[in-house]
């Protein structure tokens, strides 16, 4: 009987000690989560702007050379590119697309361009003054003398055709002289030196190409004097500027504020060392002859007047050629618009 009692409370407490067991089993404690670092934000890559400036075989370039040289304003936001044209035609395309966003021009085709595109360029500065002469082999001093001529003209439809048009007219000459175009300054500058062509209208540094290649050509009219004659002295003889286009000085004005003190400095740099600069300018093919640039440069007409300073002498320039064709100018004279300000 003991015997029984002793393996019922055996069993009894097996049972008991089992049944706690399976009641107190403990869950496994969850894995701790690994430290994670945040990750770093990156800062947006940011392209930078390109930005093409252009310029023009001749004193233009010649003016902005020290840039050139030097790649000035090429930066991490700012891709600049500089380029030279010939000819004004192979860059006004350009221009009007907004694929040049600053450029050496003809100062009529500036106005013309701010007309075309209703505003959207813009005059930055003026660079050029009084650089046109007539050259050539044939013994003549004054305009009245181009009576029954052909005088040789190149870029047609710019600065230096409308100014000699104007001044035939003022001479009585609309008619009477003949002009014969060529494609390009240099062009017209090589049929002068070969005799091919015996007077012609031509910029510096070409008129001195002319002079050094062929002993016979000879600097026969200061045209400086004779528009000045034409005007009664009321203008100047603008002949290149820079323009811009409007959106991209809105949107880059630390750029283009610097870009004008940079096209002064050079500008001065030029004058004040116009060996140097005769050689960038054979080093940049702007002229193939350094010695003949570092000789025409005191008769280039290279200066930089901002648009603002310029404007009251300019208005009266694109007033004398609108009152002789409205076309010179884009059919309209430029407003205020047309003048940037910083």
């Amino acid at each position: 009987m003991k015997k029984i009692s002793f393996l019922l409370v055996v069993l009894f407490v097996l049972s008991f000690t089992s049944g706690c067991s399976n009641g107190s089993v403990e869950t496994p404690a969850p894995d701790k989560p690994e430290d994670v670092t945040p990750a770093t934000e990156q800062p947006a890559v940011v392209e930078p702007v390109n930005v093409t400036i252009a310029g023009l075989k001749g004193p233009t370039s010649i003016g902005m050379i020290k840039m050139i040289d030097e790649k000035a304003l090429q930066s991490d936001e700012y891709n600049v590119e500089y380029i030279q044209e010939a000819a004004p035609d192979s860059l006004t395309g350009k221009i009007i697309n907004g694929d040049i966003q600053i450029s050496s021009v003809p100062i009529n085709l500036a106005s013309v361009l701010y007309n075309k595109t209703q505003g959207k360029i813009q005059l930055l500065a003026v660079n050029t003054i009084g650089n046109l002469y007539i050259v050539g082999t044939e013994d003549i001093s004054s305009i009245s003398q181009l009576e029954g001529k052909t005088l040789g003209m190149s870029a047609k439809g710019s600065t230096p055709d409308f100014a000699m048009n104007y001044i035939l007219k003022q001479a009585g000459l609309e008619s009477k002289t003949e002009l014969n175009y060529a494609l390009d300054h240099a062009t017209l500058a090589q049929s002068v030196i070969a005799e091919d062509t015996t007077i012609a209208l031509l910029p510096q540094p070409f008129v001195t190409q002319t002079t050094l290649k062929n002993p016979n050509v000879k600097m026969l009219i200061d045209l400086n004097e004779a528009w000045n004659d034409a005007t009664g002295g009321k203008s100047e003889l603008y002949t290149g500027c820079i323009v811009i286009n409007k959106e991209f000085a809105e949107n880059n004005a630390e750029f283009v504020s610097e870009f004008l003190d940079q096209y002064e400095s050079s500008v001065k740099w030029v004058q004040e060392n116009q060996k140097d600069a005769s050689v960038l300018t054979a080093k940049h093919e702007i002229m193939p002859d350094a010695a003949l640039v570092e000789k025409a440069l005191p008769y280039c007409g290279i200066t930089f007047r901002k648009a603002v300073e310029a404007k009251s002498g300019l208005n009266d320039f694109y007033q004398i050629l609108f009152d002789s064709n409205p076309a010179s100018v884009g059919g309209s004279m430029p407003d205020d618009e047309f003048y940037f300000k910083e």
